[in-house]
């Protein structure tokens, strides 16, 4: 039983990881809390579901390739429209924080009314297929879950390999710890903002579709995840990226353990709970580094 919790618990925080590290990226790169990272979330399964349309039957191994290059490219597109309509203009009239969280809040409730309109609020079955399943001892895992642990790993090794071993990385590295100075050194902090903005929204877009495979996918998921994504951010400290990962990962387990022993209606209250335990006892997350005195 306890390996079984570990392992289902280990699986939905690597997904919760995937959508915490670009929240992370974006909080960071664009001192944005981006509500409308749980749009992307959700609109992401919906573009699938329209390109697949598009492409043909989802058992064409070219169709379904086709279809997933096609949402990759839908979700950027969405993410370069939220930023140069919505979140550029407010940081050039350098406009107060509770201004752009508004504004976040707004584009989600417009996305997501505007699936709700086309789509309908039923919940969507991508994989309508009984998934085999692998026993292990007293530990069952489906073939879902074990690409859903493959592939969520690997990108995040990956994201961290382009943050710390490439220009592209040290370059949003840099806009985090110094817009002013990025702009001064020649760097074009416009284009990195988009690119972060990007990369961050294919994040949570990868995450939601393993998701959606295995459970389906409805119009109002993406509150869920974008509030469970901000909650690990902040309790992993703001200004870590392997900190996102970490409260991910705790909150995973957490819940996991939750549903097993009380009920999934506890979920989210549970998330909560860690959340305030955790600043109660370290005010800005478990790994956050200190500020420099210019930016306090």
């Amino acid at each position: 039983m306890a390996f079984q919790i570990l392992l289902n618990g280990l699986i939905a925080g690597l997904l919760y990881s995937l959508v915490a590290l670009g929240f992370s990226l974006i909080y960071s790169g664009a001192k944005v809390f981006h509500i409308a990272h749980g749009a992307i979330y959700t609109a992401a399964v919906y573009f699938f579901l329209a390109w697949i349309f598009v492409a043909g039957p989802a058992s064409s191994g070219w169709s379904l390739f086709a279809a997933l290059l096609a949402t990759l490219i839908s979700v950027c597109l969405l993410a370069l429209l939220f930023e140069i309509s919505v979140y550029r203009p407010l940081s050039v009239r350098r406009a107060p924080p509770l201004v752009t969280f508004i504004s976040s809040l707004g584009l989600y409730i417009i996305i997501v009314n505007l699936i709700a309109l086309f789509f309908g609020n039923e919940t969507k079955i991508l994989n309508p297929n009984i998934e085999p399943t692998i026993t292990l001892g007293e530990v069952i895992i489906t073939r879902m879950q074990i690409i859903q642990l493959i592939v969520s790993s690997l990108i995040i090794l990956l994201v961290f390999f382009l943050l710390k071993q490439t220009a592209l990385g040290r370059n949003i590295r840099a806009l985090s710890d110094n817009p002013i100075l990025v702009n001064v050194l020649g760097i074009n902090g416009k284009r990195i903002r988009i690119l972060v903005f990007m990369l961050g929204s294919l994040l949570a877009a990868s995450a939601s579709l393993l998701k959606a495979f295995d459970v389906g996918v409805d119009p109002h998921v993406g509150l869920s995840a974008v509030l469970t994504a901000a909650v690990a951010v902040i309790i992993g400290g703001a200004n870590s990226h392997f900190g996102a990962v970490l409260g991910a990962l705790l909150l995973g387990m957490t819940q996991n353990l939750v549903v097993w022993f009380l009920s999934a209606q506890w979920q989210d209250a549970m998330t909560f709970v860690i959340f305030i335990l955790v600043l109660l006892a370290r005010r800005d997350g478990l790994l956050a580094t200190k500020l420099r005195l210019e930016e306090r």
